[in-house]
């Protein structure tokens, strides 16, 4: 496996702990808690992790651009719809194969966000906290196999002979962390790191590469012997960026009470 694969069956275990707890704790503090309601728009750069060897974290600057709708059910919990639209790209090599790729990708999550300290935009007592993200997510984007590139460093490969060219929609694992800070009564500016876990290999347009055909000399026929399982053999994606929030729901009562009790 490359350097730049992670290790990804304990992740994933965990993720799905997270996520169930997550739900959980949303609807015990929410039940009786004043709600309020954000817009915000992203911008920042993003990078990859996958098949290509050598290839620079955030070596390059791909730009990345977004808007997410929040809802917060209380100082610390809220739940939060965002969209990302962006480049991303890399270059590098695989099995000492020089390769690249650049394509638009498309990604669509929901999110809770959990608070490390009580925040209420505007509030005069609750200015600034960190916070983490985590949910479920799906992705869009091109991808092109080029067999004869795929031949050049693996002769024997189980991709046949035919280009591909096709869209693919993957479901996806976002996490990440973040800072955030009130500029005004209404207005809010924050930096963020998300990471998304991809169930798809074709990021990079290298999906499974190493994957390869060989004769069962037990059966006298041919089998395919993949690189790894679908699990681990995935690409990562991750987002850098700064945003800015708005506030458009105030809850029915806007008022001082509101940050002492939250």
């Amino acid at each position: 496996m490359p350097e730049t694969k992670f290790k990804t069956t304990i992740l994933s275990t965990k993720m799905k702990k997270i996520l169930l707890l997550s739900v959980t704790i949303i609807m015990v503090v929410s039940g009786k808690a004043q709600r309020t309601a954000d817009i915000g728009i992203w911008g920042g750069t993003s990078t990859y992790f996958g098949d290509i060897d050598g290839s620079k974290t955030f070596g390059k600057f791909n730009p990345n651009f977004g808007a997410y709708y929040r809802y917060n059910f209380n100082s610390r919990v809220a739940m939060r719809a965002m969209l990302l639209m962006g480049n991303f790209s890399a270059e590098g090599n695989i099995e000492n194969v020089a390769t690249g790729f650049s394509k638009t990708v498309q990604d669509l999550s929901v999110q809770a966000e959990i608070n490390y300290l009580k925040y209420v935009l505007g509030g005069k007592n609750t200015p600034f906290t960190s916070y983490v993200t985590f949910g479920l997510g799906v992705a869009y984007f091109g991808y092109q196999l080029n067999p004869a590139f795929i031949a050049s460093f693996n002769p024997d490969h189980n991709k046949g002979n035919a280009a591909v060219d096709e869209s693919v929609v993957t479901a996806t694992l976002p996490f990440g962390i973040g800072f955030k800070y009130t500029i005004g009564q209404r207005l809010g500016i924050g930096i963020e790191y998300q990471m998304r876990k991809l169930f798809s290999d074709k990021l990079d347009n290298l999906d499974d590469p190493l994957a390869y055909i060989t004769t069962d000399t037990n059966t006298g026929g041919e089998k395919q012997v993949i690189y790894n399982d679908p699990l681990h053999n995935n690409d990562w994606t991750s987002y850098l960026g700064l945003h800015i929030t708005y506030k458009i729901y105030t809850g029915k009562r806007a008022c001082a009470a509101y940050d002492s009790k939250n």
